[in-house]
């Protein structure tokens, strides 16, 4: 089994947000909660980790939304055990520690008068990097206003009735009964805006059958993908849904059901699959060609504002290796690497 990725969380214009704190209140987890600044060796002791237990427990990987080759998380499912970078803008703490969580301090690793020599340059970048991110929040403030604004474009036309009896008829055509308890829907972040622009984690729809909606609208997804993805745990099977990182709020992206390898996933960030679902179906023409110039006049102001965003996470990021520089030289990166050793032997031993 390949590793599925996803992203840890995304920017907003209100701060980074996160759902996988559901993930580590769930008790079905022991959590190692990894401290250090930028640089320290917190994603490369997970990436470690994940390939030395491999053939144990293939890792679920959480990247960072602020740099997509780094990883925030490494969930074993199997083992039980998440690593998660504690760090801000995600902070995580012990809530029931050496009970459930267990702290990583990789400041016991570092050379700490060398950090200290350099302490008025890692400020300045600190700060400079804190500005962009203000800078990209503000774009992305717009850009929620803009998708708002064609969202109610979308829901003004919108044929609810008829919607929802199309997701009673595909819930019938493809999902088995099985007479189980309710399923369970959980959040995790698959399509993400990031420093090289709007990503989607691939792995995370690997071996899927997707059923694509195209939708220049969005209302017809979120709704439609809201009431498949509550008939689907009404029959028992656990779903996977991803927020529209663009929308405030809520509003699903994509879903995927693990046990049916089915997928439904928006055109626009996910591609091609074995079908496509039209929305227009949905909608009152009539109703969306008198609102035709607005939606075009948001649409491409949209687009240019996304851009601008994923620009300032850019200059953000570039900020932020020149952070990581003071801080990789003061390290002790053979200490770090014998405690992931240490690690991997003890985990390997709950197989």
């Amino acid at each position: 089994m390949s590793n599925r990725a996803y992203f840890l969380g995304c920017p907003t214009p209100e701060g980074f947000e996160t759902h996988f704190g559901d993930e580590i209140r769930s008790g079905r987890y022991f959590t190692y909660i990894i401290k250090g600044g930028p640089g320290t060796g917190k994603s490369t002791l997970m990436k470690r980790l994940a390939e030395k237990l491999e053939d144990i427990d293939p890792a679920e990987l959480y990247f960072c939304s602020s740099d997509p080759d780094s990883l925030d998380a490494v969930l074993f499912e199997k083992l039980g055990v998440i690593f998660v970078d504690g760090t801000a803008p995600h902070v995580f703490e012990p809530t029931y520690p050496a009970a459930r969580e267990r702290l990583l301090d990789l400041g016991a690793f570092w050379d700490a008068e060398k950090i200290r020599n350099s302490a008025d340059e890692i400020i300045r970048l600190s700060d400079e990097n804190q500005k962009l991110h203000r800078r990209a929040k503000r774009y992305l403030s717009a850009v929620q206003s803009l998708n708002s604004e064609i969202s109610s474009l979308g829901e003004a036309a919108l044929n609810s009735r008829k919607l929802e009896a199309y997701a009673s008829r595909l819930v019938q055509k493809l999902v088995p009964k099985t007479g189980r308890p309710l399923g369970k829907i959980s959040l995790k972040q698959i399509t993400s805006i990031t420093p090289k622009g709007v990503m989607t984690q691939a792995s995370a729809l690997d071996g899927y059958d997707k059923y694509v909606i195209s939708d220049p609208f969005r209302a017809m997804t979120d709704a439609l993908l809201k009431s498949l993805s509550v008939k689907i745990s009404a029959a028992g099977y656990d779903v996977i849904a991803s927020k529209n990182v663009f929308d405030s709020g809520c509003r699903y992206e994509h879903i995927a059901v693990p046990e049916l390898g089915i997928a439904f996933v928006s055109e626009e960030t996910a591609g091609d699959g074995i079908a496509k679902i039209n929305s227009l179906r949905f909608y009152d023409r009539d109703v969306l060609r008198e609102r035709k110039r607005r939606y075009v006049f948001n649409t491409n102001v949209r687009k240019e504002l996304i851009a601008a965003a994923a620009e300032a996470l850019k200059d953000a990021k570039a900020v932020h290796d020149s952070l990581e520089s003071h801080y990789i030289s003061a390290m002790d990166f053979s200490a770090i690497a014998a405690l992931t050793d240490r690690l991997a032997a003890e985990l390997a031993k709950r197989n």
